[in-house]
């Protein structure tokens, strides 16, 4: 939502900021012990001693006091904004290159535009036989023109903005009363935008995401893929630490995954992304029932050019062991409720270490305390 206001002075609601301070810690997973991480709260010592006893170390967790007096060869936020580097421009080093200038804000490579261009030259390539795009999207103008797409599509359309994150600034249209109930939604984006875009409602079998990495050197590399779910509005439910049964079978062989992560590559390359942008890149796609009920995978449902939860999860899954099967989630607790569910999780699921690995049991990503209303978790058996 910074992004999309452009200024210096976005200011996020009350709940949202509240939600920004207490998942920052989620950030000590994909840090090293020497890193930093900024967390605006109190000392959370209970997460940290139970990583400790657990066999790991996590980085040091700092108050702006402390951050204030320290320098540092690198600032790596979740995400850029302008906002963000206004914020973080008085933490740089001399050698400003190193920091937050590789960057480059630039308030359109952040948005859906990017998705809608890469998605085109995806549809030019030879993919493998399971990968397809059965439609591209549309850029829609007008409510008679969304309403002439809606009403060919039997399972209903999503209509997105230009830009949004996490399952915000998109709308699902299933029947004509959420078409009339949209209507002043899009009205108002398209004032502000000109368009939005939409595409079909698909069969959805599984969640996925294809993680890739843009080094300073401008190089690309393909991470991983992962599996998560998220609702019926698109926001984020949780991510596997394994493959779920549903899709096992098309990815014993990652032959086709591999060939398709490297079109996807072209594609960046194609758009010149690795001259604005360096850093982890988050491709939301889908395995999905195609309308002779087989299963196809949709390769590239938008990009977001930031941290998330992918991105995340490759890291957690290094700490647990192969054969483990779990999950993690983010929850939201009611006033008080968050320490009763931790006590609870702790003495029902303790964790248990085999090879200096996670072999079972429950696990904190982020602090839970008396006064904690957001705080990621998981769980593995």
């Amino acid at each position: 939502m910074a992004v999309e206001n452009g200024t210096f002075s976005y200011m996020p609601s009350k709940l949202l900021k509240q939600f920004e301070s207490e998942i920052s810690p989620l950030m000590c997973i994909i840090a090293t012990a020497n890193d930093t991480v900024y967390y605006p709260l109190d000392d959370p010592e209970e997460f940290i001693a139970f990583w400790r006893q657990a066999g790991f170390e996590l980085p040091q967790l700092t108050g702006i006091e402390s951050l204030n007096e320290k320098q540092f060869d690198t600032v790596f936020p979740w995400g850029w904004s302008q906002l963000i580097e206004k914020n973080f421009n008085k933490y740089r080093i001399d050698d400003r290159g190193k920091a937050t200038d590789k960057q480059s804000y630039k308030k359109e490579l952040h948005s859906r535009l990017t998705s809608f261009n890469i998605t085109e030259r995806l549809a030019t390539k030879q993919l493998a036989p399971i990968v397809s795009i059965p439609q591209l999207p549309l850029k829609i103008t007008s409510i008679q023109e969304l309403n002439e797409i809606f009403l060919k599509e039997d399972s209903g359309i999503v209509v997105k903005t230009l830009w949004s994150s996490s399952g915000r600034g998109l709308i699902f249209i299933r029947n004509q009363k959420q078409f009339d109930d949209a209507c002043n939604w899009v009205n108002a984006q398209l004032k502000k935008n000109q368009f939005v875009i939409a595409e079909p409602i698909y069969n959805k079998v599984q969640d996925t995401s294809l993680q890739f990495y843009i080094h300073p050197n401008k190089s690309y590399e393909f991470l991983g893929i992962n599996y998560f779910d998220a609702d019926e509005q698109g926001k984020f439910n949780k991510e596997y630490l394994h493959t779920p049964d549903s899709i096992k079978q098309f990815t014993e062989n990652d032959d086709w995954i591999n060939e398709t992560s490297n079109h996807i590559i072209e594609s960046f390359s194609d758009l010149n992304i690795h001259n604005s942008y360096q850093g982890p890149i988050g491709v939301d796609a889908m395995f999905i029932l195609n309308k002779k009920k087989e299963i196809e995978f949709y390769p590239f449902v938008e990009a977001n050019l930031r941290c998330n939860m992918g991105y995340v999860n490759l890291f957690i899954k290094k700490m647990i062991t192969e054969q483990s099967k779990g999950t993690w989630q983010i929850s939201h607790f009611s006033k008080s409720e968050a320490m009763e569910f931790y006590n609870t999780m702790l003495r029902e699921h303790p964790l248990q270490i085999k090879d200096n690995l996670i072999y079972k049991g429950f696990f904190p990503l982020t602090p839970f305390t008396t006064d904690t209303r957001f705080a990621a978790w998981g769980h593995v058996e």
